[in-house]
């Protein structure tokens, strides 16, 4: 959505082509030798940037391989995206140089403005802005990661996951939107956009979440937000992103000591925490405490489904979590189902007659031989209950073994009902067979109290 600036011109809004589809890239100022600018350009190279790459140095003809240009203006066509990391001091120059080019976007890794929070700094932010506005030129940044987008090969550092999927993710933070897509990968989680907006000099966390809102390639937005210049259009944007999709925020500067941190991190406005809490709740978005809450959340989202009630069925063979986990259930406003007389006789044709319950939660007991076919019977018997609307699965498997059995029965049980279940895979956690769950598209956590507090946030997005 194009915004009218403090001259009264209206901008080109948001070049989302140029930002998220690039068909040339230039690297400008990046170093001849491994340094921390480096990782930028060697980013397009792993996992594979389709586009046409130019790195630009005055004191260098080749760089991994490629050649290299002395400035912006000899290079041989006008990109379409500059990344520019030089110094601070160089960075408004470079900014005009890429604008009289006629360059339609760039993303300013380069900080020392606006954050810390002198008179110097905001005339720096200031004389960017400036520089860009001598042509067409939107900014990312400064202080920022930049662009992630894993379908054109667009990556803020080597080796990041290229499978592209339904989440995208706006952050003011730039190492936590890294740290978001490979924990998410981890869990099986891909995304459609990443993008970290730093001070937000220029384009705003508005402008991308404006853009999701309708972008076709995104299901579920998510958002990092330390504050804002524009609450108001902020919280627009939210709300119509919330009205077409699923989103999930995480607000800090909460506090006066978080809204201090927030300032001299990004030059962020916090705001009033109350406020923020009501226009979240207004704008339909799901809000999480923290960044392992967060994640949680996509991850029911995106294996899980939308919830479809909030009645719980917890299976478990440990005692201790089955408590634990009736305690987490209530706790979260979720409720724990009561079983059909026919599903308890059901069950206790599955378990022994002692040391074991029907009731939910159900205890499977101890269990020395055939503990997968134990589980999947209950757990079949279980999640078809008319009662039940999603099932908590705490084991399931002996360390080390039948787990691949285990998985694929989940899998299909969960498939078959038409419910989600939410695999605990505490005590008997396991790199391996935690990517199995994630990739078997299992929503899978390291205890049933998180799993679900996630899914009870989920189900508020429908009330």
């Amino acid at each position: 959505m194009p915004s009218i600036d403090d001259t009264g011109r209206r901008d080109a809004g948001l070049p989302a082509q140029a930002l998220f589809e690039p068909e040339s890239v230039a690297v400008v100022g990046v170093p001849r030798k491994p340094r921390p600018g480096q990782l930028f350009l060697q980013a397009l190279l792993d996992p594979g940037y389709r586009g046409r790459i130019y790195p630009v140095n005055p004191n260098a003809d080749e760089i991994l391989g490629l050649r290299c240009y002395p400035s912006v203006a000899s290079l041989p066509e006008v990109v379409d995206l500059a990344i520019i990391v030089v110094p601070t001091a160089a960075a408004a120059a470079v900014v005009g140089e890429c604008a009289d080019r006629g360059v339609k976007a760039a993303v300013l890794f380069t900080a020392g403005f606006s954050e810390l929070g002198t008179d110097e700094g905001r005339a720096r932010e200031a004389e960017l802005l400036a520089a860009a506005r001598r042509g067409r030129l939107r900014l990312v940044g400064p202080n920022c990661m930049g662009v992630y987008v894993p379908k054109t090969g667009l990556a803020a550092f080597p080796g990041m996951p290229s499978e592209p999927g339904g989440i995208a993710f706006v952050s003011q933070s730039g190492s936590l939107s890294n740290r978001l897509v490979w924990n998410g990968h981890e869990r099986g989680l891909a995304f459609s956009k990443v993008i970290s907006v730093g001070n937000q000099a220029d384009l705003e966390a508005s402008d991308f979440v404006e853009y999701l809102a309708g972008d076709p390639e995104t299901g579920t937005i998510a958002a990092y937000i330390e504050g804002a210049k524009d609450g108001r259009r902020l919280w627009r944007a939210l709300a119509e992103a919330g009205r077409r999709k699923h989103l999930v925020v995480w607000k800090v500067g909460r506090t006066a000591s978080g809204a201090r941190a927030a300032s001299s991190h990004t030059g962020a406005l916090a705001g009033e925490a109350h406020v923020w809490s009501g226009l979240l709740r207004q704008a339909g978005a799901i809000q999480a405490r923290d960044v392992e809450e967060m994640l949680d959340v996509l991850v029911v989202l995106g294996h899980a489904g939308r919830p479809s009630g909030r009645r719980m069925a917890i299976v478990t063979g440990p005692g201790g979590p089955a408590v634990s986990a009736a305690d987490a259930c209530e706790e979260a406003g979720l409720e724990l189902a009561e079983l059909s007389a026919e599903t308890k006789a059901r069950l206790r044709e599955v378990l022994a007659a002692a040391g074991t319950s029907v009731r939910n939660p159900v205890d499977i007991g101890l269990v020395l031989g055939g503990v997968t076919e134990m589980y999947r019977r209950a757990v079949e018997a279980t999640i078809a209950d008319p009662n039940v609307d999603a099932a908590v699965v705490i084991g399931g498997f002996a360390r080390g073994e039948g787990w691949q059995e285990h998985i694929e029965a989940i899998a299909a049980l969960s498939q078959a009902a038409g419910k989600p279940i939410l695999e605990i895979s505490f005590p008997f956690s396991d790199p391996v067979v935690d990517r199995a769950l994630a990739q078997a598209g299992i929503a899978s956590f390291r205890g049933a109290e998180r799993a679900l507090r996630a899914y009870a946030l989920a189900c508020r997005e429908e009330d």
